[in-house]
């Protein structure tokens, strides 16, 4: 099952809590009142104070269209000490996450928190070059009456619930249209585009010489077991790493839901799980798998004496200027790489970029060479649909191309709820659409939803000079 078909599952499962104070009997109710309330707790936390929207506005809309009874969660917002705490209904269970000024927001319902250090202060951005058609700067081979057709019209009708579309060609951003209450200072949350940002600080590691993406994995855990310990990063990356991990989000106990609202050690959980299959010979969506990396990637930096948390700042989004980029922890510390990470669309179209231009960054290089060829090549065991932490939009055996109207060189991060950052290499172009495409008519998903819009812009963008169409 793909991701965006697992992930608006939560909603199921967390949705039940009312039913489950009568169904379910004493520890299975309050675990799922735990579920619930910490997905509010995390959620309204970060949507108010990292993304610095308004807090009456986050309750009203980030919670609805859920089931009816996620409404009898209590949510309370202290916004001078930065807290949100929810509760459950007859005293099932509740969870609370605070703000911390670099990091954002962190659910602490395992008991303590480990302390961080203070955040690297970003550096000032160089401004994104812009082209729009009145500037004397247009780029000939767009359509810009046809380009603002289509995002006017996506807007006007947006049943899909588009928050925002951001189109860059030739490294210069061309359109930009934000809904109401979101523009290009808001960050974004990216769900599982994450996981293709944990790729990207992997192969800044890689560039470095601090790991060999074919050599195995030092997990502490999996020391003394042969089978685990012939995983190796490759295997991780592509998520063919044969462990078990259930990514079920309408069963209450599952191991995601465990993972994001219970444990405090996402990657630690994700490491002591057991064996199913030979590494290479499945491949299984596992936001477990990119919590393992992330942790393993912690311990191997501190190795080195290097700081873990300023890391990522310091190797890519720093040089690109992707300064919004708030990456989040769990308890222990460890950046929830799998769903947890915060960006303005600009900053989202910098990442995309990156990787349009082979990990180079103003004529420095970020990531090995070949490493966007890396992400973009097929996981056999796929049938074609993933790469290494990124999804692809080749046809499989038995299916279609995600998107039949763009080529199949495009490959692009992809979060729940239609959260995209789409790299065209044949056009040159980048795409970022956020929203939160919920609740859609029978048969639909967030993906088919985005498929019109995303391959209308496509078409209003003409083949570079000297390409054959």
């Amino acid at each position: 099952m793909t991701e965006w078909k697992l992930h608006h599952k939560i909603f199921v499962a967390a949705g039940a809590l009312a039913a489950g104070a009568v169904i379910y009997a004493g520890v299975k109710a309050d675990r799922m009142a735990r579920i619930g309330a910490g997905y509010q707790a995390k959620i309204a936390c970060s949507e108010i104070f990292v993304a610095g929207r308004n807090t009456a506005s986050v309750l009203e809309s980030e919670f609805a269209g859920m089931d009816p009874a996620m409404e009898l969660i209590t949510v309370k917002v202290d916004e001078d000490l930065k807290r949100v705490r929810a509760s459950a209904p007859l005293g099932l269970g509740g969870a609370r996450a605070f703000y911390r000024e670099g990091y954002g927001c962190t659910l602490a319902n395992a008991g303590r928190v480990a302390p961080l250090p203070e955040p690297v202060a970003p550096i000032e951005p160089t401004a994104w070059e812009e082209a729009p058609p009145v500037s004397g700067k247009a780029i000939e081979r767009i359509d810009y009456g046809a380009l603002d057709f289509a995002l006017t019209r996506a807007f006007e009708n947006n049943e899909p619930n588009h928050r925002s579309v951001l189109v860059v060609v030739d490294g210069k951003i061309v359109d930009e249209r934000y809904a109401d209450g979101f523009d290009r200072a808001t960050p974004f949350l990216s769900w599982s585009m994450g996981k293709s940002v944990t790729a990207t600080m992997v192969g800044a590691a890689a560039m470095r010489g601090l790991l060999d993406i074919n050599e195995p994995a030092p997990v502490p855990e999996w020391a003394g077991d042969a089978e685990k310990s012939a995983i190796t990063w490759n295997d991780l990356l592509r998520m063919q790493s044969g462990l078990a991990f259930g990514e079920h989000y309408d069963q209450i106990r599952s191991d995601v839901n465990q993972m994001l609202f219970e444990r405090a050690d996402a990657g630690g959980f994700a490491a002591r799980s057991p064996m199913e299959h030979a590494p290479g010979e499945e491949w299984y969506y596992s936001s477990g798998t990119t919590n393992l990396i992330v942790r393993t990637l912690r311990q191997v930096l501190a190795e080195q004496e290097i700081d873990f948390h300023a890391f990522a700042r310091e190797a890519i989004l720093d040089p690109i200027g992707a300064t919004s980029v708030v990456l989040e922890p769990d308890a222990s510390g460890t950046f929830i790489g799998s769903s947890f990470v915060y960006a303005t669309a600009r900053d989202w179209a910098r990442l995309g970029q990156l990787y349009l231009q082979d990990g180079v960054w103003e004529g420095e290089r970020l990531l090995p060479e070949g490493w966007a060829d890396y992400v973009r090549s097929p996981t056999a065991a796929s049938d074609g649909q993933y790469g290494a932490q990124f999804w692809l939009n080749n046809e499989g055996a038995e299916r279609p191309r995600f998107f039949p109207g763009v080529p199949e060189n495009m490959f692009f991060f992809a979060g729940h709820e239609g959260q995209y950052v789409f790299i065209i290499p044949d056009k040159r172009m980048v795409i970022v659409r956020t929203g939160m495409s919920r609740n859609l008519p029978e048969g639909q998903s967030a993906m088919k939803a985005v498929t019109p819009l995303v391959e209308a812009i496509y078409e209003s963008v003409g083949m570079p000079h000297g390409t054959a169409m």
